[in-house]
């Protein structure tokens, strides 16, 4: 996982580390630092969850192999 060298990107990090909420109230950030800042928010949370067990990653590919056949129109 990339870490942009920006100081939104970073400062959604420390966001996040320090248990701050996922959003900017500050209409005034463009659209791009707005998209760096919810990165780091993102990157940092990854780190602090860890990696996932074999039962979610099972279950979440179960999930999504539903929806295709789902939306593929195919009954199950």
């Amino acid at each position: 996982m990339s870490q942009p060298n920006s100081s939104h990107f970073h400062a959604g990090k420390a966001a996040r580390l320090a248990g701050r909420p996922c959003r900017i109230t500050d209409g005034r950030i463009s659209g791009n630092s707005r998209l760096e800042w919810h990165e780091g928010w993102n990157v940092q949370d990854a780190y602090m969850r860890g990696k996932p067990t074999a039962e979610v990653v099972t279950q979440n590919e179960n999930f999504f192999a539903d929806l295709r056949a789902e939306l593929r129109g195919a009954r199950p």
